[in-house]
């Protein structure tokens, strides 16, 4: 998915709203068959601000530094004017609601992210589908926006970031690690494969992201292993398709990486609100 040059991100355009007064609001959905392993569109921003959310299975969302991997009910507000492209895994189905900034309650000045309730995500899709009278629409749509700008303390908890570093030298190395997290390689395999300095690599990824590569790496691997075995992928099996030899050395790096077992990661996701109310 980091497919994109430091030219493609200075030279992203900006798209027209798509909020036409009176309304505040406006939702853009995307299913997976829509994209699959190609991103929605190239980077781009947009002059409102943008809660990216995920409705069903899983949605990367990429943006100059860093990509978000988001789970159903599962969101990243993006502020007004901010680059960013995305991708929905086979079979997801992703949402993008627009909001003009003089509609928020309080402004988006930062990427952040947000639990959207199921009966927010429920009533989002209903105004994209249904006519109602204006009126109407519009004071759901302040009511939905108050909704979506109530800070939900769990919403803080097990996300999804992966930092990317900016240096062009390591692009295709990134892509690699992305595309394959499992790669059994070792990291001065990788390096050489992609004919690159061990020192150089170092360098990068301590200025850019400020971690060691292998640090970044395991981060990359235990954001794939999470959704796995949360998802039911039986831990061996997802010890294996994260690049570990055995199950022991693949908790150990979960329990660092969380502070908690893979098996206790899945009883808390489980027991968790959060996971009832939105988990599909």
């Amino acid at each position: 998915m980091n497919s994109y040059r430091q030219d493609d991100w200075d030279a992203s355009p900006v798209h027209p709203s798509t909020i036409r007064e009176p309304y505040l609001m406006g939702t853009g959905v995307v299913t997976g068959e829509d994209t699959d392993t190609r991103p929605l569109a190239p980077p781009h921003s947009h002059p409102d601000a943008m809660l990216a959310w995920c409705y069903r299975g899983t949605v990367w969302v990429q943006l100059q530094e860093s990509m978000w991997r988001l789970a159903p009910g599962q969101g990243v507000w993006i502020p007004a004017h901010t680059a960013h492209t995305a991708r929905h895994e086979r079979g997801s189905t992703g949402c993008y609601t627009y909001i003009a900034d003089s509609s928020l309650i309080t402004p988006i000045d930062d990427v952040t992210q947000v639990l959207v309730p199921r009966a927010v995500q429920e009533m989002l899709l209903h105004l994209g589908i249904n006519d109602m009278p204006t009126e109407l629409r519009v004071r759901i749509q302040s009511v939905l926006i108050e909704m979506l700008q109530h800070r939900s303390a769990e919403a803080a908890d097990g996300w999804g970031e992966v930092p990317l570093p900016a240096d062009e030298r390591v692009r295709p190395l990134v892509q690699a690690v992305l595309a394959d997290p499992g790669d059994p390689r070792s990291a001065r395999q990788l390096f050489l494969a992609h004919g690159l300095h061990e020192r150089t690599v170092l360098r990068i990824f301590q200025n850019d992201v400020g971690m060691t590569f292998a640090r970044w790496r395991t981060g990359v691997r235990m954001t794939l292993a999470a959704r796995l075995i949360v998802d039911g992928t039986p831990i061996g099996a997802a010890a294996h398709r994260c690049g570990y030899s055995t199950t022991s050395a693949f908790s150990a790096a979960f329990k660092e990486r969380f502070g908690l077992t893979p098996r206790q990661h899945v009883a808390r996701v489980q027991a968790d609100s959060a996971h009832q109310l939105y988990w599909r």
